[in-house]
């Protein structure tokens, strides 16, 4: 099957909607192919990783390619900070990386 490109989403806090102090940032991608994605966080420009961070696996979908989703947990005080959070999305059928941005200041 051609390579084709990921579709990518950034799923935002909900207002209100963080429990404990902890409210997550979601990259979705879908609709890629080959399995052979890569996908990184920043913070104000700066790399996000470790524990914040939770990939899970590809999944293959009824069409025969591929999704797949990546939390960024942070505390609500770091997220109303303003400070702008960017997923980053390189893969064989980009020609340049995708990036997607969301911030507090965004959604307020």
């Amino acid at each position: 099957r051609p390579a084709s490109p990921p579709s990518v989403v950034l799923l935002s806090p909900s207002q209100g909607g963080s429990s404990g102090g902890e409210v997550s940032v979601v990259c979705v991608l879908q609709g890629f192919y080959p399995d052979s994605v890569t996908l990184s966080w920043a913070e104000d420009g700066r790399a996000v990783a470790g524990s914040e961070v939770q990939t899970g696996p590809s999944r293959r979908r009824a069409d025969g390619t591929l999704s797949q989703s990546s939390v960024l947990k942070l505390s609500a005080g770091r997220w109303s900070s303003g400070h702008a959070f960017t997923c980053r999305v390189t893969h064989p059928a980009l020609t340049s990386p995708l990036t997607k941005s969301t911030s507090a200041a965004q959604c307020s």
